[in-house]
């Protein structure tokens, strides 16, 4: 099965200088070193290695996105996080989204889908990126324990801010330190995201299920709630909002949605694959923190390591014939789920993002008749490609 170009022109539009450079890297090897830039990884199992080597490879450093992460939000944003510290922090955690959890958030956030599902079963014509972020902060609102007593027109009002401050602070993220003005600009976003939780911590009547009791139960401090919060305000409720019309693009362009409505099995591996082909974080950050080697190869203290995880995720050695979209493929265990990140630093929003996106493309291959993109919008000057708008009827 052939993949998508309309599913490229995404990742250009996002990163028209990036985009290219990292798809002309991956033909020159595994791993090499590119002045000005760093350390390369184009190879999955050297991309899981490094990422699970995390004493040795820290998030934070010189030319990191952690360390403009710690001067925007301060040091306790757990995405910023190392070493024993993160380790200690995340075991006390434990499991935060388990399946069931996750199902129950879902359940509680899932009106805006479902009204725009009706909308277009009536013949309508639906701007699928606009619900997907609609979507994303609705789950972000019930992690908060906002409780549906306001209208659901508010709610979704509230909902589409928290995603667009979200938006906005992940894009303003870059690898080098932040200027004055723009990190005024971060800063004052990422405040009003934060009153979102530092209300919803002040409270003692937030339902059992939401993030911030369960996080209030376990003695996290107001600034550790904030931490955890963050990765899934900015992390993993925004990849979400990009993630989804992605997905569905991909499979009715492809036309494998018509796989799915005959073997509705196939839909857990159609998501793991269209998960795998987007790529929705196109890359991630390492720093050496001490002189090391890898695969033989000298690595010195301060090197940084950049893992292009849309390149380890078209691996040919692990994922033959990479640049071609099947629903049907077999995910190498070796580098599963590779673009969640893998060890100590691997997403605490798993469960939630997977159950997510199962339900929506269930949904989806079940509508009657063939779903088509009427209109396509790709969003331009974003840390993460995306469909500004995706139109379908």
């Amino acid at each position: 099965m052939m993949g998508s170009w309309q599913d490229a022109r995404a990742n250009f539009a996002a990163h028209p200088l990036a985009w290219p450079m990292a798809r002309a890297l991956r033909r020159m090897g595994g791993m090499l070193r590119v002045p000005g830039l760093g350390l390369v990884v184009n190879d999955a199992a050297l991309a899981h290695e490094v990422l699970s080597r995390d004493h040795e490879f820290r998030k934070n450093g010189a030319g990191s996105i952690a360390a403009v992460m710690t001067q925007a939000f301060g040091p306790m944003a757990l995405a910023n996080m190392d070493g024993d510290a993160h380790r200690q922090f995340r075991q006390r955690l434990g499991s935060l989204a388990d399946p069931v959890l996750a199902e129950s958030w879902l359940s509680d956030s899932a009106a805006p889908f479902s009204e725009a599902l009706s909308a277009i079963r009536d013949g309508a014509t639906v701007d699928l990126s606009g619900v997907a972020r609609t979507l994303s902060g609705r789950l972000t609102l019930t992690l908060l324990g906002v409780t549906p007593r306001a209208s659901a027109a508010h709610l979704d009002v509230m909902a589409r801010d928290v995603h667009a401050l979200g938006e906005r602070i992940a894009s303003a993220l870059r690898l080098s330190p932040l200027r004055e003005t723009s990190l005024a600009r971060v800063r004052g976003d990422h405040a009003r995201l934060i009153a979102y939780a530092d209300s919803a911590f002040a409270r003692n009547d937030l339902p059992d299920t939401s993030l911030v009791a369960r996080l209030k139960a376990l003695d996290c401090t107001a600034e550790e709630t904030r931490g955890v919060l963050s990765i899934f305000f900015v992390a993993g409720a925004l990849t979400l909002g990009v993630a989804i019309p992605r997905l569905v693009a991909l499979l009715v362009d492809s036309a494998q949605l018509r796989l799915l409505e005959t073997d509705p099995t196939l839909v857990a591996s159609a998501v793991d694959e269209g998960m795998r082909f987007i790529c929705p974080v196109p890359a991630t950050i390492r720093i050496a923190a001490c002189d090391t080697t890898l695969a033989g190869r000298r690595v010195p203290r301060g090197c940084r390591v950049v893992v292009v995880t849309a390149n380890c995720a078209r691996d040919e050695v692990l994922f033959p014939n990479g640049d071609w979209f099947d629903v049907r493929r077999h995910q190498d265990s070796r580098a599963r789920y590779l673009w969640y990140g893998a060890g100590p630093h691997f997403c605490p929003g798993f469960a939630l993002a997977q159950r997510t996106l199962r339900h929506v493309v269930t949904q989806i291959a079940a509508l009657p008749g063939s779903l088509r993109v009427v209109r396509r919008v790709a969003a331009r000057n974003v840390l993460l490609p995306a469909w500004s708008e995706l139109h379908v009827r």
